[in-house]
This record gives C-alpha cells, sequence and structure tokens, in this order.
C-alpha cells in the first residue's frame, strides 16, 4: 500500500488521467479498503472479542478506542468507512477523482491509525 500510495502522490490529483494512471489509483483503492477491512473486521474486531467486548457495535469501539487514546479520531476513521462503502459499492456512481483525491487523504491518516493500533497493542502485551 505504501508504494501505491508514494506512486499515486508522484502523479497528483488532476483533471484527466491515462491508463497507467487510472491503474496506479485503483490499485491504491482496493488496497485501502482491503486493508481496512481486515483492519476493522479483523484487528478492532478480534481484540474486542479477546477482551470480551464483542457485542459493542462498530462504532461504540472506535469511540472507546479514541477515548483511550489509541486512535486520533473516530469520527475519520467513520470517513474511512464510509469510503470504502463508497469505492464497493458505488464506484461507478462517484466521480473517479473524488476517489482518487480521497485515497490520497485518507492512506497517511489510515497507515498512522494501524501503527498506533499496533504500537497499543504491544505496550498492553496482546502482540
Amino acid at each position: 500500500m505504501a508504494k501505491s500510495f508514494a506512486h499515486c502522490k508522484a502523479i497528483g490529483v488532476k483533471e484527466n488521467y491515462d491508463f497507467a494512471e487510472t491503474e496506479a489509483y485503483d490499485a491504491l483503492i482496493i488496497k485501502l479498503t482491503r486493508n481496512s477491512d481486515v483492519f476493522f473486521q479483523q484487528i478492532v474486531k478480534g481484540y474486542f472479542k479477546l477482551k470480551g467486548e464483542d457485542h459493542l457495535f462498530f462504532i461504540d469501539r472506535l469511540n472507546l478506542l479514541e477515548k483511550i487514546g489509541v486512535i486520533d479520531s473516530a469520527d475519520a476513521l467513520m470517513e474511512l468507512k464510509s469510503f470504502r462503502n463508497q469505492a464497493v459499492h458505488e464506484y461507478s456512481a462517484v466521480a473517479f477523482q473524488e476517489l482518487y483525491e480521497e485515497a490520497v487523504q485518507l492512506t497517511p491518516f489510515f497507515q498512522k491509525t494501524v501503527s498506533d493500533f499496533t504500537n497499543y497493542l504491544k505496550r498492553e502485551g496482546a502482540l
């Protein structure tokens, strides 16, 4: 994902894209949505299951992680979840340029969130 992000950042956001640029952005979007799915559905959900709190709703998990200082923003992660849903379910109805721009904005935030969560799990002795 880091290589795809660097490639897309170098391309930038513009009016028109050639085929190779479109392929690069599509790859970034696929990697971002797949990795965020794994993070939300496997890692975060699994952590709360281990803690015996697997009854919590998705937003409640994020709010709790924000409250204890593990993540910067539950709202921003909800934006990432919304982006994922938009990219996967409504890709053809959304302007590609908007998705590309949002992917470039969300990727560093997601990378930092995963890093922060990993560091938290290490401090807690869960990793």
